[in-house]
């Protein structure tokens, strides 16, 4: 079994709790933290937050920000190179999905 770690963000202003793991795929490891608010009831002010980091620890790993015209951004690609790779980003997505999904039910329990 993999340890996961708790730990603490802020997003606008907004602090919440978040977990970490490393994924790790035959000497390839990605380190993954997610969390959020859960759901706040609103939009971009009032609602709310959620927070995603997926970290190089040892895979061939590429990620850039994607910018608008204005140089703001508004997404980001990610790719990995390698079987390995493949199957630790996998396990880094799916950490994450289970955390948010996680955190947005006890919330709303």
């Amino acid at each position: 079994m993999f340890e996961i770690r708790e730990g603490c963000t802020c997003v606008n202003g907004a602090v919440f709790q978040t977990f970490e793991r490393d994924a790790r795929e035959d000497g390839v490891s990605l380190e993954v933290e997610a969390g959020t608010t859960g759901f706040c009831g609103g939009g971009r002010k009032e609602g709310g937050r959620a927070y995603l980091r997926i970290q190089n620890e040892g895979a061939d790993f590429f990620a850039r920000v994607l910018e608008n015209d204005d140089k703001r951004p508004e997404g980001v690609v990610l790719a990995v190179c390698g079987d390995n790779e493949i199957v630790a980003l996998i396990k880094a997505l799916d950490f994450a999905a289970q955390v948010l999904r996680d955190q947005v039910e006890e919330i709303n329990d």
